[in-house]
């Protein structure tokens, strides 16, 4: 059987191009991100992605695999796939800030543990709301919707396109702002029940100074803020499904603006 080399290249080339897109998304978007997958399952299932996809795409023209515009389009898709990633990454990043508001309110900021999407240490408070996180982002499809919108980038950004424009990357710093004060909303009441402890333990300590405040006062801000996260947790998880709701929704319209 003969085999046409610039035929085998262009395919190639074809498959290498989406796979940089979609390792790139792998790898900045959560819980596919986390440091307890092993990199060889990322790779698995970057390349499963990318076989899915393929076959529905279409080339444009053929490119020269070592050429200037190969090193340019490469570049491009790393771009519109760590852009697409970050999106829900900026998500769980403000859960975790959440969480250490209330961390410090209940006197727990110095008690940390390993974060294993990000690799750092935060407060065991803030892994508690996001493992919450994830547990919802699951049980909604999140991941399933993530890759989607992936499928669905290749159609509204094509290879060969001009890629994200410069007004997509603007709105997706602003974007993140928006998430972090979003986040702030969800814990709100829990920071100002622990706000409003804090100040009678204050109270308490100017008017009665011979009170040692610090033998009984870490032990009941610490039970109040359990019991307050258990009370507000209630309203805390509409606020994030709105959340991941408006991520998805900023995904489609940063394809639709490429």
């Amino acid at each position: 059987m003969n085999v046409n080399y610039d035929q085998f290249v262009n395919e190639l080339v074809w498959y290498l191009l989406p796979l940089f897109r979609v390792a790139a998304f792998v790898m900045a978007a959560p819980i596919l991100s986390t440091g307890t997958i092993p990199m060889n399952v990322k790779v698995i299932i970057s390349v499963a992605i990318t076989i899915a996809i393929v076959p529905s795409l279409t080339p444009n023209n053929t490119i020269d695999p070592v050429s200037l515009e190969m090193f340019f389009l490469i570049f491009q898709q790393i771009l519109i796939g760590v852009s697409l990633g970050f999106v829900m990454q900026f998500i769980f990043a403000a859960v975790v800030m959440g969480g250490q508001l209330i961390g410090m309110q209940m006197g727990l900021g110095f008690a940390l543990m390993m974060d294993p999407q990000t690799g750092i240490s935060v407060p065991v408070v803030s892994q508690f709301y996001n493992i919450i996180a994830v547990l919802l982002f699951l049980s909604i499809n999140g991941h399933l919707v993530l890759i989607q919108i992936l499928g669905e980038s290749f159609n509204a950004i094509p290879i060969g396109g001009v890629g994200l424009p410069l007004s997509a990357i603007e709105s997706l710093v602003y974007f993140s702002a928006w998430v972090f004060s979003g986040a702030l909303i969800m814990v709100l009441p829990a920071v100002v029940a622990l706000l409003m402890i804090n100040m009678v333990m204050g109270v308490v300590t100017r008017a009665t100074p011979q009170m040692n405040i610090f033998a009984v006062g870490f032990s009941i801000t610490i039970t109040a803020g359990f019991i307050v996260i258990m009370v507000t947790l209630s309203t805390a998880l509409p606020q994030l499904i709105i959340l991941f709701n408006e991520g998805f929704l900023f995904m489609r319209e940063m394809l639709v603006a490429g």
